[in-house]
C-alpha cells in the first residue's frame, strides 16, 4: 500500500475500500483508477495494473466528495471542508468582488470547489447590508441579476425583504441568463414564490405563510416549535402536495435550527472543535443571559420540521442538505454529516442522505462531472472508516480525502484551518456578525 501524500495531483494511480458508494448504489470488489484531476475508470480490484500506485484503506468506505448546498463561505472554513470530506460548497451570499476571488483562488487552496450566487437580493432596506444588495425596485432588481449574470455567478439568492411582486421579473431574467434561483423566504409564501419561478427555498421558513396564515404573532422557530403547530398537520400534508405538485426542492438546513436552540443555553463548542472556531464568534455567541424555555420551544420546531419533511420525502420532493456555515459551533464539513444524521431522523435512509450530499445535489447544481465516482468525473473522493451506507456517522473518522486528484490528510488540514482564523474579523461575514451580535459585555 503506498502513503496517499506521496501521490500528487498528477499521474495514474488507483484507490479502493471494503466498499465503493458511486453516487447511487453500493458495489464492492472495486476499485477506482485516477489520472489526474479526473476518475479514468471503475474496476475489479484484481485488474488493478500493477504498474501504478495503489493506496488500500480495506476498514473504510470510499465516497464522492460531498456537496454542502448552503453556506457562507469564510478563509478558515476551507480546510476544515476538505477535512470532513467536503469537496464543494455553494456560497449563498458574500461580496460579489470578495467571494469571485476567492472561487478564484480555490483551486489553489487546500479549499473546496466553490460555486457562489454572491450577494443576495433584498428589497431597499437589506437584512444583511454586508453580504446583499438592496434593491430599489422591480426595475432595479432585474438590472442586478443582468449584472451577477454577467459577473459568472452559478445562481441568483432572494432574500427575506424582497416584495413578493418583483419575484416574477427577478426569475424571468434569471431564467433567461441560464441560472437558477434560490430564496430564504421570510413572510413570503413559499407557494406564492414557487408559482413566480423561484426553484429551491432555503430554512422552510416562509412556509409558515403557507401551512398557518392565521398563526399567533411570532418568529420563525417559535412558531414552528409552538405548542399549537401539530394542530395544522391537515394542512401541513396539503402544503407538502403543493411544493410536489410545482417541483420545488427544498433545503431545510436543521443544523441552523440546532444551532439557535444551542445558543439559547448559551452552550459552547466541544473542546475538540474549540480551537479551530474563530474565538471572537464563540465571546459573542455565549455572551449574556440563557433562555432555556425557549431552547426548548426551538427544539421542539427541530422535531416540528422533520415530521414536515417527512412528508415532503413520501412526496419525492428533492430534499437537499446544506449547513449555513459559518451560524453554527461545529466545524464546517462535520457539521454536513450532522444535517445528513437529520435529514434521516425525518425519514431518509442513510443511503439516500449521501444520494442527497451527492449525485442529487450535482444534478440540481447541473454538474454532472461531481458527486459520482465515475469515469469522467472529477477525482473528488473521501475515506470514511465503517459502513456510513447504513448509519450515518456522528462523529466520522476521515481516512483520506482526495479532491481533483490531489491526495489530504486531515491532521494536515486541521492545521491549515487554524492559520486562516485571524482574518476572521476582516472578511464580509465577521463583520456582519460584529454588527449583529456586537463584542460581549
Amino acid at each position: 500500500m503506498n502513503d496517499p501524500q506521496t501521490i500528487s495531483g498528477s499521474g495514474r494511480w488507483a484507490c479502493f475500500g471494503a466498499r465503493l458508494f458511486d453516487g447511487d448504489s453500493v458495489r464492492e470488489g472495486q476499485a477506482v483508477l485516477i489520472d489526474g484531476a479526473r476518475i479514468a475508470a471503475i474496476v475489479p480490484i484484481a485488474e488493478i495494473p500493477r504498474d501504478i500506485p495503489v493506496v488500500a484503506r480495506p476498514d473504510c468506505t470510499l465516497l464522492p466528495g460531498l456537496i454542502d448546498m448552503h453556506a457562507h463561505f469564510m478563509r478558515w472554513e476551507g480546510a476544515l471542508y476538505l477535512a470532513y470530506g467536503v469537496t464543494t460548497v455553494r456560497d449563498v451570499a458574500n461580496p460579489l468582488a470578495w467571494i469571485l476571488a476567492r472561487r478564484a483562488e480555490a483551486p489553489g487552496q487546500a479549499w473546496p470547489r466553490l460555486l457562489t450566487t454572491g450577494p443576495a437580493l433584498d428589497g431597499p432596506s437589506p437584512h444583511w447590508p454586508e453580504i446583499s444588495i438592496g434593491c430599489r425596485d422591480g426595475d432595479d432588481a432585474r438590472r442586478q441579476v443582468r449584472a451577477l449574470a454577467a459577473a459568472g455567478v452559478d445562481g441568483i439568492k432572494l432574500y427575506v425583504r424582497l416584495p413578493v411582486d418583483w419575484i416574477a421579473g427577478i426569475v424571468e431574467e434569471a431564467h433567461s441568463a441560464g441560472l437558477p434561483v434560490l430564496m430564504h423566504a421570510g413572510s413570503q409564501s413559499v407557494l406564492q414564490a414557487g408559482d413566480a419561478g423561484v426553484d429551491e427555498f432555503f430554512h422552510l421558513d416562509g412556509l409558515l405563510a403557507d401551512i398557518w396564515p392565521d398563526c399567533p404573532v411570532g418568529g420563525w422557530l417559535e412558531l414552528w416549535g409552538h405548542p399549537a403547530f401539530p394542530t395544522t398537520w391537515a394542512r401541513q400534508q396539503q402544503v407538502a402536495d403543493a411544493i410536489a405538485h410545482r417541483g420545488l426542492i427544498m433545503t431545510p438546513t436543521l443544523t441552523v435550527w440546532e444551532w439557535f436552540s444551542r445558543q439559547c443555553y448559551r452552550a459552547h463548542p466541544a473542546p475538540a472543535d474549540a480551537p479551530y472556531l474563530p474565538p471572537q464568534f464563540l465571546a459573542w455567541t455565549t455572551a449574556g443571559a440563557a433562555n432555556p424555555a425557549l431552547g426548548a420551544q426551538w427544539w421542539s420546531a427541530i422535531t416540528n420540521a422533520q415530521r414536515f419533511i417527512g412528508l415532503l420525502l413520501e412526496r419525492q420532493v428533492r430534499v437537499l442538505p446544506g449547513t449555513d456555515v459559518p451560524w453554527t459551533q461545529h466545524l464546517p464539513g462535520h457539521l454536513l454529516w450532522r444535517e445528513l444524521a437529520f435529514l434521516v431522523g425525518a425519514g431518509m435512509s442513510p443511503l439516500d442522505a449521501l444520494r442527497a450530499a451527492t449525485s442529487r445535489a450535482a444534478r440540481v447544481l447541473r454538474l454532472d462531472h461531481i458527486g459520482r465516482l465515475a469515469p469522467g468525473c472529477q477525482a473528488d473522493l473521501v475515506f470514511v472508516d465503517g459502513d456510513p451506507t447504513r448509519a450515518i456517522p456522528a462523529h466520522p473518522t476521515i481516512a483520506g480525502v482526495v479532491h481533483a486528484g490531489r491526495c489530504y490528510d486531515q491532521p494536515t488540514l486541521l492545521a491549515r484551518a487554524q492559520r486562516d482564523l485571524a482574518s476572521f474579523e476582516d472578511e464580509p461575514m465577521g463583520i456582519a456578525f460584529k454588527r449583529y451580535y456586537g463584542s460581549p459585555a
